[in-house]
């Protein structure tokens, strides 16, 4: 599984956040985070039938234990400090792999993990 990094979450990603600013719980809510939306991720200006989304974060914590539950051996974790997408889009920058970093603390927080388990 290669997922977006739950820490990565918690921060402003609008157009207009000019740093890395807390705005979002990085632990799970009963209630969902409430976005109005424009497009997807992929392409911010794809036309969508539904304007609002619902999210509930679930911490690396929560991911990992559930894998546990189920049954599963985690066989490795990996974070890494880049990005398929600019995440954040003021605050990004697109390199030469094709992969976004963050122009000004490249490498200083995780933007997407994987983890392999098995049963």
């Amino acid at each position: 599984m290669v997922e977006f990094h739950p820490f990565a979450m918690v921060f402003d990603n609008s157009e207009t956040a000019a740093e890395l600013r807390v705005q979002y719980p990085y632990f799970h809510t009963p209630e969902p985070l409430v976005f109005d939306v424009q497009g997807s991720y992929a392409d911010r200006e794809a036309q969508v039938m539904r304007k609002v989304e619902y999210e509930w974060e679930h911490s690396l914590g929560d991911i990992v234990n559930a894998m546990v539950a189920a049954g599963l051996h985690v066989d490795f974790l990996h974070e890494f400090p880049y990005s398929t997408f600019s995440m954040f889009p003021s605050l990004m920058e697109k390199c030469s792999d094709g992969m976004w970093r963050l122009k000004e603390v490249d490498g200083s927080i995780p933007l997407l993990f994987s983890i392999k388990a098995s049963k």
